[in-house]
């Protein structure tokens, strides 16, 4: 009679584990898809259009629609769960979460501390006007490993 309580004292405690981490593993869920929202993409399209008409346009939006017309996203509205590393990652912004310095710095008017976002932020997504020095300055500042290189395939905002 000990022995069969011992295993379903034993059971109980696997399950009880199992239950846990298979809760916790849902906390964040996946984003699929394109992370920018339907206002982003209005945005760059106002962007592109304004460049494209003709009109007297000033440096930066010039950059902007530079930016725009290559398909890259130049703003981004913070979902739920989302952190600068996330934001980072996205495929469409650098595909590199090591690089989340360079938003935190670019948005500091909005982010007083960088582990705290919140849904609803519009986030500026720096396109250019880095050195491969700066990027990997922020790397490092991120904790990436040596040597500082973006991985193969991201878009670090580079000159």
């Amino acid at each position: 009679m000990c022995r069969k309580n011992q295993w379903m004292v034993l059971c109980s405690i696997l399950f009880s584990l199992m239950m846990i981490f298979s809760v916790a593993g849902c906390a964040k869920k996946a984003v699929s898809g394109d992370p920018g929202t339907a206002s982003d993409k209005v945005v760059i399209a106002e962007s592109v259009t304004v460049a494209q008409s003709g009109s007297a346009v000033a440096s930066s939006e010039t950059k902007s629609g530079s930016a725009a017309s290559s398909g890259a996203v130049t703003e981004y509205t913070v979902k739920k769960g989302d952190s600068l590393w996330f934001v980072a990652k996205y495929k469409d912004i650098y595909d590199d979460d090591f690089l989340w310095p360079i938003l935190y710095e670019a948005n500091k008017g909005q982010i007083k501390n960088p582990n705290l976002i919140y849904p609803g932020q519009k986030l500026k997504i720096p396109r250019d006007g880095f050195t491969m020095k700066d990027i990997k300055k922020a790397r490092k500042k991120a904790g990436a490993k040596k040597p500082y290189t973006p991985p193969t395939g991201s878009k670090p905002p580079i000159k």
